[in-house]
Protein backbone atom coordinates (compact mmCIF):
# COMPACT_ATOMS: atom_id res chain seq x y z
CA UNK A 1 0.00 0.00 0.00
CA UNK A 2 2.76 2.56 0.83
CA UNK A 3 4.71 1.74 -2.26
CA UNK A 4 1.39 2.10 -4.39
CA UNK A 5 1.05 5.57 -2.39
CA UNK A 6 5.00 6.57 -2.76
CA UNK A 7 4.75 5.42 -6.83
CA UNK A 8 0.93 7.51 -7.20
CA UNK A 9 2.71 10.53 -5.84
CA UNK A 10 6.26 10.36 -8.34
CA UNK A 11 3.95 9.89 -11.06
CA UNK A 12 1.57 12.78 -10.49
CA UNK A 13 5.06 14.90 -9.72
CA UNK A 14 5.89 13.96 -13.15
CA UNK A 15 3.06 16.18 -14.82
CA UNK A 16 2.78 18.60 -11.95
CA UNK A 17 -0.92 19.70 -10.84
CA UNK A 18 -2.21 22.91 -11.84
CA UNK A 19 -1.45 25.02 -8.59
CA UNK A 20 1.90 23.21 -8.79
CA UNK A 21 2.58 25.24 -12.22
CA UNK A 22 0.81 28.16 -11.43
CA UNK A 23 3.26 28.44 -8.48
CA UNK A 24 5.93 27.92 -11.15
CA UNK A 25 5.30 30.59 -13.12
CA UNK A 26 4.83 32.83 -10.77
CA UNK A 27 8.47 32.44 -8.97
CA UNK A 28 9.90 33.28 -12.37
CA UNK A 29 7.50 36.52 -12.68
CA UNK A 30 8.50 37.59 -9.10
CA UNK A 31 12.30 36.87 -10.55
CA UNK A 32 11.55 40.20 -13.00
CA UNK A 33 11.00 42.67 -9.94
CA UNK A 34 14.48 41.52 -7.86
CA UNK A 35 17.77 43.04 -7.91
CA UNK A 36 20.64 41.66 -6.69
CA UNK A 37 23.30 43.41 -4.82
CA UNK A 38 25.95 44.82 -7.39
CA UNK A 39 28.58 42.54 -6.28
CA UNK A 40 26.87 39.78 -6.93
CA UNK A 41 24.61 41.02 -10.31
CA UNK A 42 23.86 38.81 -12.98
CA UNK A 43 26.49 38.55 -15.74
CA UNK A 44 24.95 39.32 -19.00
CA UNK A 45 26.68 36.09 -20.55
CA UNK A 46 25.57 33.91 -16.75
CA UNK A 47 22.03 32.21 -16.51
CA UNK A 48 19.88 32.87 -13.82
CA UNK A 49 20.29 29.82 -11.35
CA UNK A 50 17.01 28.46 -9.29
CA UNK A 51 18.14 25.86 -6.25
CA UNK A 52 15.44 23.69 -5.55
CA UNK A 53 15.76 21.89 -2.03
CA UNK A 54 13.30 19.28 -1.30
CA UNK A 55 10.53 17.52 -3.22
CA UNK A 56 7.18 18.73 -4.50
CA UNK A 57 4.65 19.25 -7.15
CA UNK A 58 6.40 22.78 -7.53
CA UNK A 59 9.58 21.70 -7.25
CA UNK A 60 9.12 19.60 -10.06
CA UNK A 61 7.15 22.49 -12.10
CA UNK A 62 10.08 24.61 -11.62
CA UNK A 63 12.16 22.18 -13.12
CA UNK A 64 9.98 21.77 -16.07
CA UNK A 65 10.58 25.78 -16.86
CA UNK A 66 14.45 25.13 -17.63
CA UNK A 67 15.46 26.98 -20.35
CA UNK A 68 12.80 30.10 -19.84
CA UNK A 69 14.40 33.25 -20.68
CA UNK A 70 14.21 36.21 -17.34
CA UNK A 71 15.50 39.31 -18.46
CA UNK A 72 17.31 37.80 -21.57
CA UNK A 73 19.16 35.11 -18.88
CA UNK A 74 18.29 32.00 -19.65
CA UNK A 75 16.55 29.80 -16.14
CA UNK A 76 18.54 26.58 -14.90
CA UNK A 77 16.99 24.54 -12.37
CA UNK A 78 19.34 22.52 -10.18
CA UNK A 79 18.36 20.47 -6.97
CA UNK A 80 20.50 20.50 -3.57
CA UNK A 81 20.64 18.75 -0.57
CA UNK A 82 21.21 18.79 2.99
CA UNK A 83 23.90 19.83 3.85
CA UNK A 84 23.04 22.68 1.77
CA UNK A 85 25.52 24.25 -0.76
CA UNK A 86 23.43 27.34 -2.62
CA UNK A 87 26.98 28.41 -4.52
CA UNK A 88 26.18 30.00 -7.91
CA UNK A 89 22.64 29.87 -7.00
CA UNK A 90 20.46 33.44 -7.47
CA UNK A 91 17.67 31.90 -6.06
CA UNK A 92 16.45 29.06 -3.53
CA UNK A 93 13.33 27.41 -3.63
CA UNK A 94 11.91 25.31 -0.45
CA UNK A 95 9.38 22.35 -0.81
CA UNK A 96 7.03 22.76 1.85
CA UNK A 97 8.26 19.20 2.38
CA UNK A 98 11.31 20.06 4.43
CA UNK A 99 10.16 20.69 7.70
CA UNK A 100 13.39 22.10 9.55
CA UNK A 101 14.28 25.57 8.24
CA UNK A 102 15.95 28.25 9.69
CA UNK A 103 17.73 31.50 8.58
CA UNK A 104 21.40 29.98 9.63
CA UNK A 105 20.80 26.88 7.18
CA UNK A 106 19.58 29.26 4.18
CA UNK A 107 22.01 31.91 4.19
CA UNK A 108 25.48 30.30 5.37
CA UNK A 109 25.21 27.74 3.04
CA UNK A 110 27.74 29.14 -0.02
CA UNK A 111 25.64 32.14 -2.21
CA UNK A 112 26.55 35.71 -1.10
CA UNK A 113 22.85 36.81 -2.05
CA UNK A 114 20.58 34.40 -2.34
CA UNK A 115 16.31 35.19 -2.57
CA UNK A 116 14.41 32.52 -0.44
CA UNK A 117 11.47 31.44 -1.91
CA UNK A 118 9.13 28.68 -0.49
CA UNK A 119 5.40 27.31 -0.68
CA UNK A 120 5.49 25.97 3.08
CA UNK A 121 3.30 26.95 5.90
CA UNK A 122 5.23 29.95 8.13
CA UNK A 123 8.35 30.14 5.47
CA UNK A 124 8.90 34.19 6.57
CA UNK A 125 8.81 33.44 10.68
CA UNK A 126 11.79 30.70 9.42
CA UNK A 127 13.80 32.68 7.40
CA UNK A 128 12.15 32.85 4.53
CA UNK A 129 12.02 35.92 2.23
CA UNK A 130 8.84 35.37 -0.16
CA UNK A 131 6.40 32.98 1.15
CA UNK A 132 4.23 31.81 -1.89
CA UNK A 133 0.24 31.44 0.24
CA UNK A 134 -3.24 30.16 -0.78
CA UNK A 135 -5.83 32.95 -0.65
CA UNK A 136 -8.79 31.23 -1.45
CA UNK A 137 -9.11 30.65 -5.20
CA UNK A 138 -5.67 32.30 -5.94
CA UNK A 139 -2.09 32.11 -4.93
CA UNK A 140 -0.56 35.61 -3.44
CA UNK A 141 2.56 35.73 -1.52
CA UNK A 142 4.26 37.77 1.47
CA UNK A 143 7.61 39.37 1.44
CA UNK A 144 9.63 39.78 4.32
CA UNK A 145 11.75 42.35 4.00
CA UNK A 146 14.15 42.25 7.04
CA UNK A 147 15.63 39.31 5.49
CA UNK A 148 15.62 40.76 2.30
CA UNK A 149 17.77 44.38 3.45
CA UNK A 150 19.96 41.31 5.22
CA UNK A 151 21.04 39.82 1.59
CA UNK A 152 20.94 43.07 0.12
CA UNK A 153 18.33 42.14 -2.19
CA UNK A 154 15.65 44.92 -4.00
CA UNK A 155 12.33 44.23 -4.40
CA UNK A 156 10.84 46.38 -6.75
CA UNK A 157 7.75 48.58 -6.16
CA UNK A 158 5.35 46.82 -8.15
CA UNK A 159 5.91 43.24 -6.81
CA UNK A 160 5.62 45.67 -2.56
CA UNK A 161 2.50 46.84 -4.17
CA UNK A 162 1.17 43.01 -4.69
CA UNK A 163 2.29 41.13 -1.67
CA UNK A 164 1.51 41.25 1.89
CA UNK A 165 4.32 43.00 3.28
CA UNK A 166 6.25 41.18 6.52
CA UNK A 167 8.46 43.39 8.50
Amino acid sequence: MVLWSCLAAGAAWADPPREARIKAVLVLRLLKFVDWPPENALRMSESLQICTWGESPTEAALQSLQGQKIRDREVRVRKVSTPLDTRGCHVLFVSEMVRDVTPAQLYNSGSAAVLTISDMPDFNKRGGIINLVRQENRIGFEIQLRYAREQRLQIGSPLLDLARVVD
